[in-house]
């Protein structure tokens, strides 16, 4: 035969093989969802936006609706542009959407210990109850002294050097999860321990953005040895690896160490406990053993930092450039609060204008303004369309948050816009909804960032007036609000 003819029957075959691969996976033959039209075997992937993607997918959003679909190399997407819509898939249907995605950089960094990247199942609820145990709602009022003791040491470093204020927060609220987790005391520890993991979530963050690396696109890739030219990313994930397995275990084993010679935290934190009760001959089954007790804990830091401290600089930011909502909250703290001592965690219920502040800072910057993607766990059909197994699934928290529908100017900061004589108005839309995930997978340690958030806004704005840095003639200069693209925006 023809090579020409061997190609074409070759063709023939293979179509043919699809199409009977996609009549079985959707018997009923259900279109799938509407989106922008691809190119064969590249489908969208050169119509995924690289920067500000929220913004790209809520004008999808409105041409295509609240289920925008795309492919890229043969890996489907699914974009949710509502909340109703993304509440529905993930409440409603929460078995089927609450997988995580295969991230090829699994080939080479162990994600098995983290049940952040889990799927959805019986050892995710299981570690999962172990976190919750310790940063539940109630459970977190154990460690305010802590944040409070946290919040001094930063006012006191703001005092000594403003310059540096990012590297301030930042310290402060690692030093806090810190803490938390492994009742770490000593500020060079912190410090250590704090850099170490911030180079491994930035690094890992870095790793797995869509067209950072040509591997993301092409996991084969994976497969080439590592004397090829442009394998050296192989390397690169291995030392990630390494990283990894280290902040899982080092922390801990301190802990274990500093248990042993009789050196013990004043205050409560997760490690200690989970230590002592895995040495009673009464463990609570709820625990199950030290690996997991070590990835709680390690998880506690890597899922929480990056996004707290965004908030923080936001917060910053906010301030800086709406000075008239800065003077109310001044305001509210120094009628409440007064002068003879700083702001604390049993405040909170009688300072409404400075918790506003809080919450509309989660909704004025989308921390995670497309969400932790999901997954689909199996082949699927919902609204009238067929869902394919292993869709990732994108949730534009960006856009609910800024649907001039539900808030009023959303692109302004106006805390003013969650209170009604003095109180909070419960007929406007909580950020909360959206600011910490949905359904099954709504993030565990939201309590703890809430609580740390609050305190951090009226320590500074007891104590500190936040401006903006003025130019060679002593003007105020215009702030420009520019957030990154990355996953933790």
């Amino acid at each position: 035969m023809h090579p020409a003819a061997l190609v074409a029957c070759g063709g023939l075959v293979w179509a043919a093989k699809s199409i009977a691969e996609q009549r079985k996976r959707n018997p009923r033959g259900l279109p799938l969802p509407p989106g922008p039209r691809g190119l064969p075997v590249l489908g969208n992937l050169f119509q995924l936006p690289q920067a500000e993607q929220w913004k790209v997918y809520q004008e999808w959003s409105k041409q295509y609706g609240d289920m925008v679909y795309l492919e890229a190399m043969g890996q489907p997407i699914l974009i949710l542009g509502t909340l109703d819509r993304t509440e529905d898939l993930m409440e409603k249907h929460a078995t089927m959407y609450s997988d995580r995605p295969t991230l090829p950089v699994g080939q080479f960094i162990d994600l098995s210990n983290s049940f952040a990247m889990m799927n959805y199942g019986p050892e995710w609820r299981h570690d999962r109850r172990v976190f919750h145990q310790y940063l539940n709602h109630n459970a977190v009022v154990q460690y305010h002294p802590i944040m409070e003791q946290e919040a001094v040491n930063l006012l006191r470093r703001l005092t000594e050097n403003p310059e540096n204020f990012r590297d301030h927060v930042r310290f402060t609220l690692g030093s806090i999860i810190m803490r938390v987790s492994y009742g770490f005391d000593d500020v060079e520890t912190n410090k250590r321990l704090v850099t170490d993991a911030e180079a491994l979530v930035s690094s890992f963050t870095e790793a797995i953005v869509p067209g950072r690396y040509l591997f993301n696109s092409f996991p084969s890739l994976g497969l080439l040895p590592d004397w090829f030219p442009g394998a050296d990313f192989k390397q690169r994930f291995r030392d990630l690896d390494k990283m990894n397995r280290h902040m899982l275990s080092s922390p801990f084993e301190a802990t274990q160490n500093n248990l042993k010679e009789g050196v013990r935290s004043a205050y409560p934190n997760m490690a200690t406990d989970l230590i002592d009760k895995l040495q009673d001959d009464n463990t609570p089954s709820w625990i199950g053993s030290e690996t997991v007790a070590r990835n709680v804990c390690g998880l506690a830091y890597l899922t929480g930092a990056d996004t707290t401290v965004s908030s923080a600089w936001a917060l910053v930011f906010a301030l800086a450039a709406n000075p008239e909502a800065q003077k109310a909250a001044q305001e509210e703290i120094d009628r409440v609060v007064g002068n003879d001592r700083l702001p604390q965690l049993s405040d909170r219920e009688h300072l409404p204008y400075v918790a506003a502040v809080v919450k509309e800072t989660s909704r004025w910057h989308s921390v995670v303004p497309l969400g932790l993607s999901r997954a689909s766990a199996e082949d699927s059909e919902y609204n009238g369309y067929s869902i394919p197994k292993g869709t990732y699934i994108m949730m534009n928290t960006w856009a609910f948050m800024h649907d001039p529908e539900v808030f009023e100017n959303p692109m302004e900061f106006r805390p003013e816009r969650y209170l009604k004589d003095g109180e909070f108005n419960p007929n406007v839309l909580d950020p909360e909804v959206a600011a910490f995930g949905y359904g099954r997978r709504i993030c565990p340690g939201r309590h703890l960032s809430n609580d740390a958030i609050f305190l951090l806004a009226a320590s500074l704005l007891a104590v500190f007036d936040i401006t903006p840095p003025k130019d060679e003639s002593g003007k105020p200069v215009k702030l420009e609000f520019r957030p990154s693209s990355d996953v933790v925006s």
